[in-house]
């Protein structure tokens, strides 16, 4: 969980270069308590950061490569302590944004996708009740729902109108600053039909990259090449021609611009 908060400088209207002491790691053996984490100074917009949740009625077990155990069911408690945090800052958040995989792919097999997301959304809704929340899809959405009804559920975030399938947008966070948010599985043979336009071209391009049987294992690539998974996805021309109309809109209206999506 994290804690974003956009602070005006008001001591100087020239930017300061960057010290080492703004890239260091917060030491763990410092208490950092509600009462000594926030800034003195006011900040401009203060917003909540969280993502891969992985949420799912399952017991414990260990991930696919045996590194780590997924505690499936500890996520509720993770999100609760999560709101907490922000309900106790200093200073209110004005949204949330979740950057995917907020159930896990273990839902679809147990048949509760739709139950398991509206249980962890609830644990939002109980802390935030107005609060708006803006979602990005990650490959664990595309493994519980279709493109369809992903955007026609309670995880469209954005108006589609334009952009559908795809699911992208843009919103002003306050005067002089924007978030753009990606769908960085516009391309990807997850949420679509075997036999659509989308599936036929990701499959030709990992095929073209990816001479495993299991288009899903990146044995023998290297590098950069190993993005060349099923579970991967990309951005599309038009996407990406959306996204450049938008950064020079921004450049035009002098704003800041935070970039954010689901990215592997």
């Amino acid at each position: 969980m994290t804690n974003v908060a956009i602070i005006e400088d008001e001591s100087s209207t020239s930017p300061s270069p960057p010290v080492s002491s703004m890239f260091a790691a917060p030491d763990p053996d410092s208490d950092h308590s509600t009462s000594d984490r926030n800034e003195t100074i006011k900040p401009i917009i203060s917003f909540g950061i969280i993502t891969d949740i992985h949420y799912a009625d399952n017991e414990d077990r260990w991930n696919y490569t045996k590194t780590h155990l997924r505690r499936y069911k500890n996520s509720l408690k993770l999100v609760n302590e999560a709101c907490h945090y922000w309900i106790n800052g200093k200073y209110s958040i004005s949204f949330i944004l979740q950057l995917g995989d907020i159930i896990d792919g273990v839902c679809f097999t147990n048949k509760t996708s739709v139950k398991d997301l509206n249980t962890i959304l609830e644990q939002f809704t109980q802390n935030f009740k107005s609060l708006p929340i803006y979602h990005i899809w990650g490959n664990h959405e595309l493994y519980n729902f279709s493109r369809n009804e992903l955007l026609n559920g309670p995880l469209c975030s954005f108006y589609t109108k334009q952009s559908s399938p795809g699911h992208y947008g843009t919103f002003e966070v306050c005067p002089n600053l924007r978030i753009i948010a990606l769908d960085t599985y516009e391309l990807s043979a997850l949420g679509v039909q075997n036999d659509s336009e989308v599936y036929i071209q990701a499959m030709e391009l990992l095929k073209k990259h990816n001479q495993n049987e299991n288009s899903n294992d990146p044995t023998g690539l290297r590098g950069h090449q190993r993005r060349f998974v099923q579970f991967n996805g990309g951005i599309t021309p038009k996407q990406l021609n959306w996204l450049k109309e938008q950064l020079t809109e921004s450049k035009n209206r002098n704003e800041k611009v935070i970039i954010t999506g689901n990215f592997k």
